[in-house]
């Protein structure tokens, strides 16, 4: 059902190559019916794109939609996903981690990075799949110019149709937010955007939505992803399509406007993708795994080299930095896995073999912990100054738990020697869990409308949990050493001694804070006045501020899952000494 130029996209091999790339990755091996490809979902996105503008200008005439906006809408749709690589969003990890190779050696050498290095570096860690599907995209439109100029498209002025669906696609997301907020995007509009004039900006939130990230992109992968996964899920895209309209915001911006009876349904949707992320993207299986498999790429680009444009040759890696027009689009799920199964090309008999040790035959990586870091009002202190417990970094874990694993052996299993941990043994991912704005609740930037017309944007709502941040530690030793689990039961209680002691050193700081702020008898923002807390010091006497700060509060304990469980006395073992 997508108009004739969508089948000319379709019918090429930039866009076939889709078929050959999972939606979710490596996620099929932890749901297996998770099998669906992002071919399907392209497809997909593409439809709802064209619907919603079908419907928007159908009870909006006066918005004088036109022939040229409809088919850009649907072609930003249909490519948004063009240059994924394989296994997607893992691909990215795997990039940023050869810059961190390119760190190491020359740490190693102990001169430092040359300035090449140094950009080589950036580059690999500033890799993103957006860059390499518009990249790919404007090589297309060379290729199919003649179909495109004859279905209407083109740059006069009206706007430049290859950058308005280029824009629709990877929007100036961090410029135009800075410019809603500062009020200045109205004036700015056309220094920023290129595609389309200001009046059509409502356009640039149907694919992917700069300013809530509620788009047809997510439409469609929440219900795909749900039905494919067997996980319970409401996404109901027809009756937002059905009464959504465009207004324009206090600063003359059109946009996307709801209306205020389906609050809910879209707080649901938000909820379903924290749900989708907990149970499927971020399941603890799927993130071992992922780790498996960027060790396997790291090892094959070490020996691959593809043939690439002008008869050169290049690593996986570096077809993916230039977005090399010959050797990149051969980056798929088939293409690695047929290199892994096949065992053929010279050199990568190491990475074959770890495939099938570790993902054919399941030998993973141990948890040694999985920590939902406090939210706001789950430490002491912290929601009187409305400050949460920062997330660490990778590194940072890491270190923690060494230098409290010597410790920790001498506690539990006494008995036993200590096996030595290195470094590159434990692997450590800081994810977070929120409504796509990380901090930001979307909803407070959704302008809604009443019945008579009337707008409002909801300004805060109790219920909101925007961000939640997941620790993820693993133990990948020598497969003979999987079984060893004093070591892992050590680790994890060296993990616990640790995280017990950053929320300690917040608590204290925030105490402290506290009572700085007490004495200055400023009101607390109206983000933290909700009646189920006490008062904050803020708005207490100071006498009484001090008193509060003071007072006692018992601590809850660690949100926290590991393989090796440890009884109550364990986990107690070296707590007085750690805080």
């Amino acid at each position: 059902n997508l108009p004739v130029l969508g089948g000319h996209f379709v019918d090429t091999g930039e866009f076939q190559r889709m078929r050959c790339i999972q939606q979710l990755a490596l996620t099929s091996f932890v749901y297996p019916g998770a099998t669906h490809n992002r071919f399907a979902h392209s497809l997909g996105t593409a439809f709802l794109a064209n619907e919603l503008v079908k419907a928007v200008a159908a009870r909006q005439p006066a918005l004088r939609v036109t022939s040229r906006d409809r088919l850009c809408v649907m072609l930003a749709g249909l490519c948004h996903d063009l240059g994924h690589p394989c296994y997607s969003h893992t691909f990215e990890v795997f990039m940023a981690r050869q810059g961190e190779l390119i760190r190491q050696r020359a740490s190693a050498r102990g001169d430092g990075l040359t300035m090449e290095e140094e950009a080589q570096a950036y580059a690999y860690e500033a890799w993103k799949h957006e860059v390499a599907s518009t990249t790919m995209l404007r090589r297309l439109f060379d290729k199919l110019r003649p179909i495109m100029v004859e279905a209407g498209l083109t740059s006069d002025d009206e706007g430049d149709d290859d950058e308005f669906i280029i824009e629709l696609i990877d929007p100036p997301k961090t410029r135009l937010v800075e410019l809603l907020d500062s009020g200045e995007l109205y004036r700015h509009w056309s220094a920023t955007v290129k595609g389309r004039p200001v009046d059509k900006a409502w356009m640039y939130e149907i694919v992917a939505n700069w300013r809530t990230g509620i788009d047809v992109d997510k439409f469609d992968y929440f219900k795909r992803d749900t039905q494919y996964l067997g996980i319970k899920g409401r996404c109901d895209h027809e009756r937002y399509f059905q009464t959504v309209r465009v207004v324009r915001d206090s600063s003359g911006i059109t946009t996307l406007s709801p209306p205020a009876k389906i609050k809910q349904d879209l707080r649901d949707m938000m909820e379903m993708r924290k749900g989708l992320h907990q149970k499927a993207y971020q399941h603890k299986t799927v993130k071992k795994l992922e780790c498996h498999m960027i060790d396997i790429m790291t090892m094959l680009n070490e020996r691959v080299r593809l043939a690439a444009s002008g008869g050169k040759k290049m690593s996986i890696a570096e077809a993916a930095l230039t977005v090399d027009p010959v050797a990149y689009p051969k980056l798929t799920d088939t293409f690695i896995i047929s290199l892994l199964m096949s065992g053929e090309h010279p050199g990568t008999e190491p990475a074959c073999e770890e495939f099938q040790i570790r993902m054919q035959r399941r030998n993973l990586m141990r948890r040694v912990a999985d920590w939902d870091l406090p939210r706001m009002g789950e430490t002491v202190f912290d929601f009187e100054l409305g400050c949460h417990m920062p997330a660490p970094t990778a590194a940072a874990v890491i270190t923690g738990v060494l230098e409290h694993y010597p410790a920790s052996a001498r506690l539990i299993a006494a008995d036993l020697p200590r096996r030595e941990v290195p470094k590159e043994e434990l692997r450590c991912l800081v994810l977070g869990l929120h409504y796509g704005m990380k901090e930001q609740d979307p909803m407070c930037r959704i302008l809604f409308h009443q019945k008579d017309e009337q707008q409002s944007m909801l300004l805060d709502d109790d219920g909101a949990k925007p961000l939640r941040h997941k620790v993820f530690v693993f133990w990948n030793p020598p497969v003979a050493d999987l079984s060893d689990s004093i070591t892992l039961k050590r680790l994890t209680h060296a993990f616990i001694r640790w995280a017990e002691r950053c929320v300690q050193q917040h608590e204290d700081a925030a105490k402290t804070a506290a009572a700085a702020e007490a004495p200055r008898s400023m009101p607390p923002p109206p983000a933290l006045q909700r009646p189920r807390r006490p008062a904050s010091p803020a708005s207490m006497s100071p006498d009484s501020a001090l008193t509060a700060a003071a007072a006692p509060r018992r601590a809850r304990s660690l949100k926290l899952a590991a393989s090796c469980t440890l009884t109550d006395d364990e986990r107690a073992l070296g707590r007085e000494r750690c805080l």
